[in-house]
């Protein structure tokens, strides 16, 4: 019996050739949509979830309402707390702190290398995250003071093997050379770890000098890890935090702090609404798996009405080969396992085929989305092939079930006589499937189209400072003694423009810190982001200043005792149009050695659009040195300027290797998130209309030839093609009518839910709707033109002489 099912079903796919492909090509793409949404999906949900303890681990982050500055989400936190929470709470079992440093040179001998990630941690650190060990005693290895341990990597690039341990490294904490010995070698930090590091150094290194650093208070600067016990409430130990911050600090200061934890599951995905998080690689919004998972959905629901609608419509032309068979013995439920057995069979067709899509589709998504996705991963978890397997054959029963009980229902002797003729073109089933896949298709074009209006937007929204051409250098403390030199040869190239330096990169948001203003009565404390800046940096920047004027080398007063603010804070502080003169200082000046505000500066988008503008002071103090040099080039000739960049440093650094990066693309990576949901938002829509598409076309053909003789008769009457395209066409721009319809509403319910995770946004214009009405009327036009002006222009005589 199984033989005779398959050999029919071989038969029928070899028989209607255009009908079985649509069906199984469409089911396929479908299907290869979600296999390829799952492993995003998946990639993005695995981060951190290799560590043992993970079900246990809080990040530690802070929501801080200070005056003069908007309220924010952090996720730093001061020295003192996880070591007095470690001893004062019962809940937390242990802590760890990350305190990231950044890029150094450290050397081997004659071999120095730049190591761009490296991080103080606590001697827990390693027993509380379970990254992989080569060498080394992971209990003890952090213990001494000056111990590091060094990746995989890492340790390759200096020794050519991976035991190093009892090695040494050296770098110059100044003139002074600090010996760092090797007590351990981990392997390379996955790529699914939001935390990423070259190297890492023991906190006891800080401790052992300064004991008064864990009982340190005040100053947020890096991140701390607790290990908790299990089945901890989570809420009941944060409702603890506000008399522990009263304790160690004082009465008020829960106005200005307040504490909570943060699930390690929840850092890589639940991090997008952080002002200060700076070790979260490459951190996404969580919402957007939600979306992708949800698109991918309908994609596959898509494609499965489509396998149901072909199927049903089909149905007349088996009726006979149905009536037979009956008349011969054959019950219904033997019909409806032929049936479905054909379903599944197609079905699984259909899989093949998505994994071969899949697969070749992989490395452009890998591209697009800047992911190491492979088809292999679905086989890490034995589990997952076989829920691959469950899900189409349940999509091939689920998918055939109708049609099945439908062909199975027809009764042998009115089917032989000829008077079965399906459901036909009035089928009520068949066109609300048309439209809800149509729905389908118009909200997801609708909503990618504003997802990518919105990411234009914020690519090209005037941010108030010029980005493009800005060459950013790393300083080190010899290149920050040198900068006045170099400085001076630098613009002595053709294709320099400007140079300048600051202590925090545009983009990143800056740090806050009290900011003190007098006024007719008192000096008033207030909190607001200040950036330390070079004296040329506004016009590197081509920041506007509204009232005032810029740093100046002949006013000796303004290192250290001139400030520039911006609009917000001169609102802020309600000096609109009278800011100039205004006494004012660092929050740790005298109220009686303040200095004054000589220039206000035109709101600019100093953090990305996600966040609103938020107050700002640019101060000046070359003694403090600055972390970043900018270097304004001009376009042409650029790698020739770069190169001379760098022979000038090269000449006048010794104690760090030449970098660079381009400002354009770190805002680039400041809307990645974003960048990635588009990009795979437009994918996923272009691959449900193509999908609803050839799920029309399939229909508008079975359509025709249900009405062939009808086409017949209308042309000896005197029907044009014109007249019989409008004829044939109708039902089908009704139904795509209705699916807009239904579209609109809920698209623009999301979308509005969407943008309010943006401080500035795009408008929800209706040409956009109309746009995407219109796109799928005329592709659905289109879709099914072919096939009706064929049939129409067929001769009347060929249709009509079996009457």
């Amino acid at each position: 019996m199984l033989k005779s099912y398959l050999k029919i079903t071989i038969r029928n796919l070899n028989r209607n050739k255009v009908y079985s492909f649509i069906n199984i090509f469409s089911l396929a793409i479908g299907m290869a949509a979600c296999l390829v949404i799952y492993l995003f999906i998946s990639n993005e949900l695995s981060f951190d979830a290799f560590h043992s303890k993970k079900d246990n681990i809080y990040r530690l982050d802070e929501v801080q309402s200070f005056p003069g500055t908007n309220t924010q989400k952090v996720a730093l936190s001061m020295p003192g707390m996880g070591p007095n929470l470690a001893s004062e709470f019962p809940e937390v079992k242990s802590y760890a702190r990350f305190w990231g440093h950044g890029g150094r040179l450290y050397s081997y001998g004659d071999k120095e290398i730049m190591v761009d990630k490296t991080a103080m941690v606590d001697s827990t650190f390693l027993k509380i995250f379970d990254f992989e060990l080569l060498h080394g005693d992971r209990n003890t290895m952090l213990d001494l003071p000056n111990s590091i341990v060094l990746t995989e990597e890492l340790s390759m690039a200096f020794f050519n093997t991976v035991d190093a341990i009892d090695k040494e490294l050296v770098y110059m904490d100044g003139d002074t050379p600090v010996n760092l010995k090797i007590t351990g070698v981990l392997k390379n930090v996955p790529d699914n770890s939001h935390l990423q590091f070259d190297m890492l150094a023991s906190m006891s290194t800080i401790t052992s000098q300064n004991p008064e650093f864990n009982n340190r208070w005040g100053s947020n600067f890096l991140v701390t890890y607790l290990l908790l016990e299990n089945n901890t409430d989570i809420p009941a130990l944060e409702s603890k935090f506000p008399d522990f911050m009263v304790s160690h600090m004082n009465e008020d200061i829960n106005d200005y702090y307040k504490l909570y934890l943060q699930a390690l599951e929840d850092v890589h995905l639940g991090s997008v609404d952080m002002d200060h998080d700076y070790h979260n690689w490459r951190e996404f919004d969580g919402s957007y798996v939600k979306v992708f998972f949800i698109m991918a959905i309908f994609v596959l629901i898509i494609a499965s009405v489509n396998f149901m609608n072909l199927s049903t419509a089909r149905s007349t032309a088996r009726s006979k080969e149905v009536g037979l068979r009956k008349s011969i013995g054959a019950n219904k439920s033997q019909i409806i396992n032929q049936f479905l057995g054909e379903s599944v069979i197609l079905t699984f067709i259909a899989l093949i085929l998505a994994l071969i899509i899949a697969g070749l589709f992989i490395p452009y998504l890998n591209e697009m989305a800047g992911r190491n996705l492979t088809l292999l991963s679905l086989t890490t978890n034995s589990l997952v092939p076989l829920f691959i397997v469950m899900i189409s054959l349940i999509i091939g029963i689920l998918s055939g079930s109708y049609p099945a009980f439908f062909i199975a229902s027809f009764q042998p002797g009115a089917v032989l006589k000829g008077r079965i003729q399906g459901l036909g073109k009035k089928s009520v089933l068949r066109n609300v499937l048309v439209v809800g896949q149509f729905a389908v298709a118009i909200a997801l074009i609708i909503g990618t189209i504003f997802a990518i209006r919105q990411l234009h937007f914020m690519q090209n929204k005037d941010i108030g400072f010029d980005k493009d051409q800005i060459v950013l250098v790393p300083l080190s403390r010899g290149a920050n003694d040198k900068f006045e030199t170099m400085k001076t040869e630098l613009l002595r190239k053709q294709g320099v423009k400007g140079v300048t330096a600051a202590g925090q990169r545009i983009g990143n948001n800056f740090h806050q810190w009290g900011f003190k203003v007098k006024t007719d009565t008192a000096v008033n404390d207030i909190t607001v982001s200040n950036v330390n800046v070079e004296y040329d940096y506004l016009s590197v920047y081509d920041i506007e200043l509204k009232d005032g004027r810029a740093f100046s080398k002949e006013h000796g007063a303004d290192a250290g005792y001139s400030f520039i603010i911006n609009e917000t804070l001169e609102r802020e502080l309600d000096l609109t149009d009278n800011a100039i003169g205004k006494t004012v200082g660092h929050g740790w000046y005298h109220n009686d050695t303040l200095g004054t505000i000589i220039g206000v500066a035109k709101d600019f988008n100093f953090n990305s659009l996600h966040h609103k503008i938020n107050t700002l002071v640019i101060s000046l103090h070359p003694e403090w040195g600055y972390d970043e040099m900018s270097v304004k080039v001009s376009p042409e000739n650029m790698s020739e300027t770069i190169e001379e960049i760098r022979a000038t440093w090269t000449t006048l650094v010794d104690d760090r290797p030449f970098e660079y990066h381009f400002l354009d693309q770190h805002f680039e990576t400041l809307y990645a998130s974003d960048k990635q949901m588009s990009k795979v938002a437009t994918m996923i829509a272009i691959l449900a209309i193509i999908i609803a598409c050839l799920g029309l076309f399939g229909l508008a053909s079975i359509t025709t030839e249900q009405r062939i003789k009808e086409i017949g008769v209308r042309k000896v009457l005197g029907a044009s093609v014109i007249q019989l395209f409008s004829v044939l066409s109708r039902n089908f721009i009704i139904l795509v009518l209705i699916a807009f319809v239904i579209a609109v509403p809920v698209t623009i319910y999301f979308i509005r839910s969407w943008l309010e995770n943006f401080a500035y946004k795009t408008n929800i214009s209706f040409e956009v709707f109309l746009f995407a009405g219109g796109l799928s009327m005329v592709v659905a036009l289109v879709t099914i033109s072919f096939k009706i002006i064929r049939t129409a222009r067929l001769n009347p005589v060929d249709s009509l002489k079996e009457e």
